[in-house]
């Protein structure tokens, strides 16, 4: 990245702001803690994932997995792959905390990382994809110039600096969840303490604050707070005077976060990752280390043709992550409810559903339905992504139709009654239980057919059983017949310790 200190500056106004601004150098001394940090949580969680088996109960056991619209061809390998997968994602962690062949272990772990996130959407959570993104960011940063093997067998690539466009794209990506995750929860839902409220009023078995977490001023305090905390933690961080005080916050919230919530090593990447918004030199500062000689830095020239790739590359990203997480206001209804644009847009902790759900399989020749057993098929992940998200549904129904044929049925149509309640809402039919889920196409356009939410935001939340929505809201369920043995294999045993599923 950097250019012989010899070579003559190019004089136009492009290349100016190209040295001045994108390929000023700056203290590597952050940008390598980063590397460090996020190296650490990512072999965090490749151990979490191996020592409690949930390879094997997400990828292996299962007989279907569920897949991301334009990514259905991702597939977990078969057999042990899968373990191979998560074996290397190991290794090339420790290669990038290490700084052990750098490019090779950062390229290895974005794409056995990314690899096993796209194989099975029912994995999804806003933090996952957000360790893909910082791993593809680190193959275009080279984190490894200090304090890495790599720098020490090769010392003519070492260096204590490195260009400003490097860290910012850090900074960008960490600041981009608070940012995002603060504008979402500007609805009438979060600001009526909804979803948070329900959530921390499970745990009223915690010591100290677990008897105040069912009072309702509780889920108010909490819900205001963490929409004031994502919308201004951010600048508060970026200034010098209130970064203290604006980290110790980020450290009380993640760790309640870690208490209240199931979102596995989101709370502890985040308190490791936000203190790249701190000025370029903290750690060497923290460490009580002399400061760096800025006039010995390298000088910027113009950029090379690597570099310019590199910079359009991450154009593009930036572009992408600003643009993306936008699109559900593309779309009519409330996202939350619909589920499109839900995805890959910070919309974090946003909703809680409840759903009643019931498959059947008709054979259209004899005229006779029977109901699927998707407990046998599914793992409870999977049912409940498929349950509440309409896209799933869709995607789930060729499966269920060829289990359906395998028991001798002909000609089938499959359809669901789906029963949803949003944030504490009485709940309401999500979809036509009349549509035959076979005739529907997944698209990236809005589907018409999922019912539009009308039950408003109560007071009090529902507190009907699921199992007895039909016959409270008149609901009449498909007459079924008969079960064939082929529809109902042998039930897949399930641990009771599954990987955390927050939305």
């Amino acid at each position: 990245m950097n250019q012989p200190a010899d070579q003559p500056v190019a004089s136009s106004p492009s290349a100016r702001i190209w040295q001045a601004r994108l390929f000023e150098p700056c203290d590597i001394a952050s940008v390598v803690f980063f590397r460090i940090a996020f190296a650490g949580i990512m072999l965090c969680h490749v151990g979490l994932f191996i020592g409690r088996r949930y390879v094997n109960d997400i990828f292996v056991v299962p007989p279907h997995h569920l897949s991301y619209f334009g990514f259905e061809w991702v597939r977990p390998l078969p057999g042990d792959g899968m373990w191979l997968v998560y074996y290397l994602m190991g290794v090339a962690a420790i290669g990038v905390g290490l700084g052990l062949f750098y490019r090779l272990s950062a390229v290895l772990l974005f794409v056995t990382y990314t690899y096993s996130f796209l194989a099975e959407a029912a994995l999804f959570q806003n933090h996952y994809y957000m360790m893909s993104l910082v791993a593809f960011l680190l193959i275009l940063i080279p984190a490894h110039r200090s304090l890495s093997l790599d720098a020490i067998n090769v010392p003519a690539r070492a260096g204590s600096f490195i260009p400003n466009w490097c860290r910012w794209a850090l900074m960008f990506l960490v600041a981009l969840p608070y940012v995002y995750g603060g504008i979402a929860k500007l609805n009438a839902d979060w600001l009526h303490a909804m979803p948070v409220g329900a959530w921390v009023s499970e745990k009223s078995d915690l010591p100290l604050i677990g008897p105040y977490l069912t009072e309702r001023w509780a889920a108010r305090t909490i819900s205001y707070a963490g929409l004031v905390f994502d919308l201004t933690i951010v600048p508060l961080l970026l200034w010098s005077r209130t970064r203290r005080c604006a980290y110790a916050a980020v450290v009380v919230f993640h760790l309640l976060n870690a208490v209240l919530f199931d979102i596995d090593v989101f709370p502890w990447m985040m308190i490791l990752a936000t203190p790249i918004l701190f000025s370029p030199d903290w750690p060497r500062r923290l460490l009580k280390l002399p400061p760096l000689d800025v006039s010995a830095a390298p000088t910027f020239s113009s950029p090379t043709g690597a570099q310019r790739v590199s910079i359009g590359v991450l154009c593009l990203f930036v572009a992408w992550q600003l643009l993306f997480p936008l699109r559900h206001w593309a779309y009519p209804g409330d996202p939350s409810w619909t589920e499109e644009g839900q995805q890959f847009a910070w919309r974090m902790m946003l909703r809680r559903k409840e759903v009643f759900v019931r498959f059947y399989a008709t054979d259209n020749t004899q005229r006779t339905t029977v109901e699927v057993p998707i407990e046998r098929l599914l793992t409870p992940r999977q049912i409940m992504e498929v349950a509440v998200s309409p896209d799933q549904l869709v995607a789930i129904a060729p499966f269920l139709a060829e289990r359906a044929r395998s028991a001798g049925l002909q000609n089938v149509s499959i359809r669901a009654v789906v029963i949803a309640s949003l944030n504490g809402r009485k709940p309401q039919l999500l979809i036509d239980p009349d549509l035959d889920l076979l005739r529907v196409q997944r698209t990236w356009g809005h589907q018409p057919w999922i019912v539009p939410l009308t039950e408003p935001l109560r007071s009090e939340p529902w507190d009907v059983s699921s199992h007895l929505w039909p016959e409270e809201l008149g609901i009449e369920l498909p007459s079924t017949t008969f079960l064939p043995s082929a529809m109902a294999p042998n039930p897949t045993p399930h641990r009771d310790e599954q990987p955390p599923h927050p939305r």
